[in-house]
């Protein structure tokens, strides 16, 4: 008798934290009502077949309760790592003529932020009337890209 009500326990919970991982991961969950309990989420022959039914109305606002709670972590480390992974890019024109770039000197864009030369050891030629430039965040740092002339890595200008 201990045994199978032991049995019964662990199969309950394996399939409570299976169903947990899947409703936190699924990409239909955010489209799902956050507030659904688990019989809203299977369908009812997956609820029965889960012998989730002999649970008690206590038993089962607990088991939704502590998927609530599992959603909820699932989202922030979702979010954590989205904001972590987002492409971070700007996009604007040099203020003014490109004559090239030395150490030290700063590069204005037209949005308003200013820039210099990452590496003191690099420099760059061209010439251009406002060329456009994108900046963006990689691995190493910010990388400006002048349209056609030079990519070389930036550090802004406070």
């Amino acid at each position: 008798m201990k045994k199978t009500i032991h049995r019964s326990v662990c199969t309950f919970l394996a399939l409570a934290i299976a169903v947990g991982l899947s409703l936190g991961f699924a990409p239909g969950v955010r489209a799902q009502d956050q507030t659904a309990g688990i019989q809203q989420a299977m369908t009812p022959e997956e609820f029965k077949s889960a012998g989730l039914e002999k649970l008690t109305p206590a038993e089962l606002a607990k088991l939704n309760a502590w998927l609530q709670g599992f959603r909820e972590k699932a989202e922030k480390k979702a979010a954590i790592r989205e904001s972590r992974t987002k492409l971070q890019l700007i996009v604007s024109r040099i203020d003014g003529v490109w004559n090239g770039i030395a150490p030290g000197e700063v590069i204005r864009l037209e949005d308003g932020t200013a820039w210099k030369l990452g590496n003191k050891d690099e420099h760059y030629g061209g010439h251009a009337d406002h060329p456009a430039v994108a900046i963006y965040k990689s691995i190493f740092g910010w990388k400006m890209r002048v349209s056609r002339i030079a990519e070389f890595y930036v550090v802004p200008v406070k």
